[in-house]
């Protein structure tokens, strides 16, 4: 869908497309670590007595998780140009010509980056001009090997995408997204084709934490820059337990 693009434009769009995929999965994962506790922990679901209020707070649970698969589901949507996904990425980049030219930025941040190394630069002109040497070889190779490291990972992320679209996890994931929660369906069309696994709890988890590595990979190789979910996560997770950790009910049976 992207053939009439020039490669310029489609590393351009993959790059836009790519930050706001990062955006998108950083607040997923604040539902997510809402989640791990409202739905996966007995922080919460322990202090609701058999009563009327269990059928609302069921409500809630149900709700969270559900919003959940559907951002999930969101980052796993067809790729369409207007689209801020994974597979629109992957659509994008993958073209020989792209990988090169993504390759070459790699490579050229390195070998064109000038400066120096030395703290206490010789006096020796000589010394000094064989120390500049060796330093712009030494960025030279390591530009190299960043550059095929970029082929490589990105050549990855687009059969690894490629897998997943096809698992059947994604498939029940999306088939539960678009017969109950988007839409109201007696039959999907996946289903219309042959019987469609069922979702499991924690599938979602499993999903995202694929969704997580492949984002991280397409940022650092698309976008230039190295990115770790790991601190956003952990930050998540300590506000999530500073609410909920510290929310009691008082419900009468």
């Amino acid at each position: 869908m992207f053939e009439n693009m020039t490669t310029a434009d489609r590393i351009a769009a993959a790059k836009t497309k790519t930050a706001r995929v990062i955006d998108h999965l950083l607040y997923l994962l604040e539902l997510h670590e809402n989640n791990a506790i409202i739905l996966y922990s007995p922080t919460l679901s322990s202090q609701i007595p058999t009563s009327y209020a269990a059928n609302a707070f069921n409500v809630f649970q149900r709700a969270l998780h559900q919003f959940e698969i559907v951002r999930l589901c969101a980052l796993w949507d067809r790729a369409e140009e207007d689209k801020e996904n994974i597979p629109t990425i992957v659509e994008l980049i993958n073209d020989p010509k792209v990988i090169d030219a993504l390759a070459e930025e790699t490579r050229s941040h390195w070998t064109d980056a000038g400066g120096t190394i030395l703290n206490d630069p010789s006096d020796d002109p000589q010394l000094f001009a064989a120390a500049e040497d060796a330093f712009r070889r030494s960025n030279e190779q390591f530009g190299q090997k960043q550059a095929m490291k970029a082929r490589s990972d990105l050549t990855e992320a687009i059969c690894v995408v490629r897998y997943i679209l096809k698992s059947e996890s994604l498939t029940a994931i999306m088939n539960i997204r678009d017969k109950h929660l988007a839409h109201s369906l007696s039959r999907t069309r996946r289903e219309k084709t042959g019987p469609i696994t069922r979702m499991q709890y924690g599938d979602e988890r499993e999903m995202l934490s694929a969704s997580l590595k492949i984002a991280e990979n397409l940022y650092c190789w698309v976008n230039g820059t190295s990115f770790s979910f790991a601190n956003s996560r952990e930050i998540d997770r300590k506000n999530a337990e500073a609410l909920w950790h510290h929310c009691t009910f008082g419900i009468d049976t």
